[in-house]
């Protein structure tokens, strides 16, 4: 009978009569019928019998739990909130946020911009504001040119319209005027503004710091 050994050997052995005392015992798990996790020594009953002494059962059952403990140590550690939050949606609909307030206000952290729609050109040393700004707060526009004023870069007095609140100031001490420069063709001047409308809501202790400001 051709068989092989353990040490990866193959050779032959003679089994004489039809009831030998030899039995072939499987000791590759993987090859074993059915799924053994964790392996444990009662696997060998799979195998057409038993080849383990009793210290090496003890071993295999020390490993086979040690193993199972790992694997459910890994999936809490990895994948157990995921599990939580996912049965807890199944028993709650609602998912409460705990959140504490800082107690401060936008209009009281300068390094913040508000949106203030613009138009970045080659060759400019600053955007071209795209709507009105005279109710935004200039900390909100993010620059400030200290030669010319911020209509002089504004492009809503290049396309005025009817009823426009005012026209373009040359110089940060000028007014404007209250209504649209006279064209040539009545017809060409829009009823509403094309551009954006940015609105802003500062806070009443914002609007008192402005006010002593501007007085002082």
């Amino acid at each position: 009978v051709p068989v092989q050994f353990w040490n990866g050997t193959v050779g032959e052995i003679d089994v004489p009569g039809t009831h030998s005392p030899a039995i072939f015992c499987q000791q590759n798990y993987i090859k074993l019928p059915g799924f053994d996790f964790p392996a444990l020594p009662s696997a060998q009953n799979k195998s057409s019998g038993e080849w383990m002494s009793d210290s090496q059962a003890l071993l295999v059952t020390i490993f086979g739990w040690t193993s199972l403990a790992a694997l459910v140590i890994f999936v809490i550690v990895v994948f157990g909130n995921a599990i939580i939050n996912a049965v807890r949606s199944i028993f709650s609909g609602e998912v409460k946020e705990h959140v504490v307030d800082q107690k401060i206000d936008f209009s009281a952290v300068h390094e913040i911009f508000g949106y203030i729609p613009s138009v970045k050109a080659a060759g400019f040393l600053f955007p071209f504001l795209a709507t009105d700004v005279d109710d935004v707060d200039s900390d909100l526009i993010g620059w400030h040119d200290p030669h010319r004023s911020y209509d002089e870069w504004n492009l809503i007095y290049d396309v005025p319209y009817e009823g426009m609140r005012r026209t373009r100031r040359r110089h940060d001490r000028d007014q404007g005027s209250p209504t649209a420069p006279p064209v040539s063709s009545p017809q060409s001047v829009p009823k509403h503004p094309i551009f954006s409308l940015v609105k802003h809501y500062p806070p009443e202790w914002a609007q008192k710091k402005s006010k002593s400001t501007k007085s002082g």
